[in-house]
């Protein structure tokens, strides 16, 4: 997990941002399901329905056997040198995370429970 301050206010975003980032976390729980089933290459089959370019990265990374480390690189770079601010740098963070976690083979609801803590301003009740 990404533990720097200053990343944290440059991705601060209103309630209603996080709000709009349920779906890439329930996306990565999803993902999370398939490799656990199924192995980290059936996720290949899923980067023709993925829309967002940095989500598409990483599990490309992650599909070629690159090692984690350099997974991590890799999306740590494209965060700290990509000039995000707000719901899209939250967005890059979470979907590192989940990718990370997916790689490393945590549980769907792990992957889960570990993104959804960066949507902390929302509340319970959009989560269902």
């Amino acid at each position: 997990m990404i533990r720097d301050l200053s990343l944290a206010a440059k991705s601060a975003c209103s309630k209603e941002d996080q709000a709009t980032l349920i779906p890439i976390v329930r996306k990565l729980k999803e993902l999370a399901e398939v490799a656990t089933k199924s192995g980290l290459l059936t996720l290949e089959n899923e980067l023709s329905n993925l829309e967002d370019p940095f989500l598409n990265l990483g599990l490309q990374l992650i599909i070629d056997r690159v090692e984690a480390d350099n997974v991590r690189d890799v999306l740590d770079s494209d965060i700290y040198y990509n000039e995000s601010n707000g719901r899209e740098l939250l967005k890059k963070i979470i979907i590192r995370e989940g990718l990370l976690r997916i790689q490393a083979g945590d549980t769907p609801r792990n992957v889960e429970i570990c993104t959804k803590v960066f949507l902390a301003k929302v509340d319970r009740e959009a989560w269902r």
